[in-house]
């Protein structure tokens, strides 16, 4: 029980303070998972993978994919997909409620488009952030010995790793193909994982 209280209360915070979208909960998805220690935060890239590329919002397919995930290694069956679930889900409801009574009221007046002047920068460098964190922690940049991709073309300088460099160039392909063409991410994400098949 006390584990359901954990990921509703995770969960709630996570969507209550998440502005921005489903990548933007992902760094503080990962400092409340550290400190709640619930999972292993490496997990988290491969749920919010599967997440981006399952129809519907990332959030709420994150939130339950790790409530399933935590269910599991505490052995509780499927039980933590419901409070992770509507953790997400009920703060959402309750702000676009409230916010849409009111919104189209206050839309137009210039401390309300001032905020969301200095919003939108700050969310831009939280989704950075976020991006960072998880080639941090996957192996792909700064890797420690016990998180390198074994199968990978790791760069090591000094003892130090750099980089894995099938990553950056799987990394680089994505970013020019999104700048450059209108393709939808999830073919990226699903030609990437059959690419990861073969070089990895």
């Amino acid at each position: 029980m006390d584990i359901m209280v954990k990921l509703f209360l995770m969960f709630m915070k996570l969507s209550a303070f998440s502005f921005g979208g489903g990548y933007v909960m992902i760094p503080i998805m990962m400092q409340e998972l550290e400190k709640n220690g619930l999972i292993d935060p490496s997990m988290v890239t491969d749920i919010v993978a599967i997440a981006g590329m399952s129809p519907g919002p990332v959030a709420v397919n994150a939130a339950v994919g790790l409530g399933y995930c935590v269910s599991k290694l505490h052995n509780m069956g499927a039980w933590g997909i419901l409070p992770a679930f509507m953790g997400i889900a009920l703060p959402c409801a309750i702000i676009v409620i409230l916010v849409a009574m009111f919104f189209f009221n206050v839309y137009k007046n210039k401390h309300v488009q001032s905020a969301l002047y200095g919003l939108r920068p700050a969310i831009a460098g939280i989704v950075l952030y976020a991006a960072a964190k998880l080639a941090l922690t996957n192996g792909i940049f700064f890797a420690h010995l016990d998180t390198l991709i074994k199968t990978g073309a790791n760069f090591m300088l000094a003892g130090h790793h750099i980089a894995e460099l099938k990553s950056l160039v799987l990394f680089a392909a994505a970013f020019f193909i999104l700048a450059k063409t209108k393709l939808h991410p999830i073919y990226l994400i699903i030609g990437s994982g059959i690419i990861g098949i073969f070089v990895f």
